[in-house]
């Protein structure tokens, strides 16, 4: 089709697209932030199997993307890195991330003292995950929907009332939390690792994925961000013959062309 568009055969398509996968794209045009009274930066990885990670960087409620790059693993040193690097031409009210261990030690490192919001539907997911959607357990069950509940929180009041839930939820189930198993030789460990571990994830919710109640225009997620690079991921599926090198360049060239698309 694109060769019956062109005019231009399909080898001579191939290696002009192949030249493109062989060099950086120019860098990314500057977004024009002086019309916005608060501004939230949001940070993802898009994971590309194990290959690589593809870290970006956007300003929510605008399709721009700011910045991006590619690397093995979320490595807070890289990603130290590029915050800098966006930190010389964008000021930002806040911050939004998918929590990772990586990207928090980044943004402590880069913007100590700006709000950070974890993305409550990574930790959501985290916590399902641990307890299972569909637990016959009538205590699992419970601790679900108090997890469920988070999305309804909407003030402070609120969110006292969801801690209060929790913690008697807590007390009541605490020595089911503790329960043990022994080997023969007396080697333990504790039975229901996975409600254990949602129990630590809630405890931490108020602390780091409630910043929004302060900053009404701050974003719960990095959902937005999901949703607009969740293709890319069917894509790698369907061209996992390129070289990693290729896909990475490949990558940057999409951004690039994606910009200059939403840009005015």
């Amino acid at each position: 089709m694109l060769s019956s568009f062109s005019g231009y055969s399909i080898q001579h398509l191939v290696e002009k697209f192949h030249e493109y996968l062989e060099q950086d794209s120019p860098d990314l045009p500057l977004l024009d932030q002086s019309n916005i009274p608060q501004t939230f930066l949001l940070i993802d990885g898009l994971w590309f199997g194990r290959w690589f990670v593809l870290m970006v960087y956007r300003q929510s409620g605008n399709l721009t993307i700011l910045h991006i790059s590619t690397m093995g693993r979320e490595a807070a040193t890289r990603i130290e890195k590029d915050l800098k690097k966006i930190k010389e031409s964008y000021l930002f009210t806040g911050i939004v991330s998918d929590g990772g261990t990586g990207i928090v030690s980044a943004v402590n490192e880069v913007f100590p003292y700006t709000p950070h919001q974890v993305c409550l539907a990574h930790l959501h997911r985290g916590i399902i995950s641990a307890i299972g959607r569909y637990s016959k357990d009538y205590r699992i069950q419970e601790l679900k929907r108090i997890a469920d509940h988070i999305w309804l929180i909407e003030s402070k009041e609120a969110l006292k009332w969801w801690m209060e839930k929790l913690n008697d939820w807590i007390s009541r189930n605490n020595e089911f939390l503790k329960e043990k198993r022994y080997d023969i030789n007396y080697n333990w460990w504790h039975i229901h690792k996975g409600p254990r571990k949602a129990v630590r994830t809630l405890q931490e919710l108020p602390y780091t994925s409630f910043k929004f109640l302060d900053y009404p225009l701050m974003p719960k997620t990095t959902n937005e961000i999901e949703a607009q690079f969740g293709h890319l991921g069917k894509r790698w599926l369907a061209h996992r013959g390129l070289k990693r090198e290729r896909w990475e360049y490949f990558l940057k060239w999409f951004v690039y062309f994606y910009n200059r698309e939403k840009l005015p």
